[in-house]
């Protein structure tokens, strides 16, 4: 072969080596976009199911303290609807991989003894002892399954990835029950859809408001009289930023790192929002809650009393409902956040008192409050009751006795909500307690 000749194959293997180089760069680079994409869909799945498993838990929680037949079949079909969504984020997943068997076990054994429990309480069967126990087992389950799945998230969180076979459960073993169970999912098809809203914090704010209905319209310069009253400062401080249509009507004022939105008809302080942050805790939660209730009329919001707080960021955030006559009106909801720095108001949001606030019918109803007790489940002790109006999904509201319970088994706390017609149970709150404060799930 001529010189000429080495040269022209020399040249065509250097193309050649390129071309397969530059296909092999592109076929790596598009396998690691698929793989990010894998990736993403993988972590979205597991929070999904941390989400899950974190309602799961609750329901079941609730199944084992209440003594209704309505309330178990309700319980029942939200338990069995988030356990066909847990279904469906672990289909998603490499399971195998990812040492998640037995949560699918797990899954399948709650989904189908919910249907288990709400046939038999439709058919007028009482729960058994032995029934109860099995509802204990599943959440004594779904605990360490959701602390399991948390830890995994977590791990994800801080780098690890899925794809790289790094992320694993602990391992939590799942026993059958010992139960007769049936496969019983058709009678759930036309199950219909329930949906809670925690401690009523955001319940019926569809409703048109009748007091803001029933307000005389104020001027720009009237409302920021009472913005200036609100943020505790003079009018000349304050800046108008807007007119906010919406379902409330409000004008927009700003103070330094606070905004505050008063109600065109009427001129209520609607909300204040604050975009500083507090850097030390130096009062007590106690005094907090007081500052509130004092902040709260001095805008003139009166009859309200404090139902449930959370400390966060160095701001208590307080609920506070309406209360008259000893009968608390849940869904007159007013939210305010004090700061632990200095005990000043640095948030408020009134579009639950604003919206649901106005005259009601007496309390009434037939079941006195000792025959109500006598409905809540043996399993549970009653610490206290009191009389209370509940909102409901469809926008009306509900007598009730809440009775404040703690279980003999668990030492759990948990809000029961008698209707004072039907002496039924009308709703179920878990309460929480943390460093944080208290709330409702």
């Amino acid at each position: 072969m001529t010189k000429r000749g080495y040269i022209r194959l020399f040249s065509y293997a250097v193309v050649l080596v390129a071309v397969l180089g530059g296909y092999s760069v592109k076929n790596m680079n598009e396998a690691n976009s698929y793989k990010a994409r894998l990736e993403n869909s993988y972590q979205q799945s597991l929070n999904e199911l941390s989400e899950n498993l974190d309602s799961i838990e609750t329901n079941l929680t609730k199944s084992i303290y209440s003594s209704s037949d309505k309330m178990l079949i309700e319980i029942s079909g939200d338990l069995y609807s988030e356990c066909t969504n847990a279904k469906e984020a672990l289909s998603r997943l490499p399971v195998g991989q990812m040492n998640l068997s037995s949560t699918y076990k797990f899954i399948s054994q709650a989904s189908d003894y919910s249907t288990y429990i709400a046939r038999k309480v439709t058919s007028g069967e009482e729960i058994t002892d032995e029934e109860h126990k099995n509802l204990a087992t599943l959440l004594e389950y779904a605990k360490k399954l959701k602390s399991s799945v948390d830890s995994m998230v977590m791990i994800c969180n801080n780098g690890a990835k899925i794809t790289n076979n790094s992320v694993k459960s602990g391992g939590v073993q799942v026993n059958t029950l010992g139960s007769d169970l049936s496969d019983a999912e058709d009678s759930f098809k036309d199950f219909p859809t329930l949906l809670y809203d925690g401690p009523f914090a955001d319940a019926v704010l569809n409703r048109e408001s009748m007091l803001i209905k029933g307000s005389k319209e104020i001027s720009k310069d009237d409302a920021k009289d009472v913005a200036a009253a609100a943020l505790n400062c003079n009018a000349n401080e304050i800046s108008f930023v807007n007119e906010e249509a919406g379902k409330i009507e409000c004008y927009v004022f700003a103070h330094g790192q606070k905004t505050v939105g008063i109600t065109k008809r009427g001129g209520y302080v609607l909300y204040i929002l604050y975009g500083g942050k507090i850097s030390s805790s130096k009062i007590k939660k106690s005094d907090a809650v007081e500052i509130g209730k004092k902040y709260l009329s001095s805008l003139g919001y009166k009859d309200m009393t404090s139902t449930y707080y959370m400390t966060e960021n160095n701001i208590c955030t307080i609920n506070y409902a309406y209360k008259k006559d000893g009968i608390t009106y849940y869904a007159d909801l007013i939210k305010v956040g004090i700061s632990m720095s200095d005990g000043k108001p640095v948030s408020f949001e009134a579009e639950g008192y604003l919206v649901n606030h106005r005259q009601r019918d007496e309390f009434g109803g037939k079941i006195t409050r000792q025959e109500a007790q006598k409905s809540i489940s043996r399993f549970l002790t009653v610490l206290g009751s009191k009389k209370c109006f509940i909102p409901r999904e469809d926008g009306t509201e509900a007598a009730c006795y809440e009775f404040w319970c703690r279980s003999k088994e668990t030492g759990e706390e948990v809000l029961i909500y008698v209707n004072s017609s039907t002496g039924k149970e009308d709703d179920i709150m878990l309460l929480l307690y943390s460093d944080g404060g208290t709330l409702t799930k």
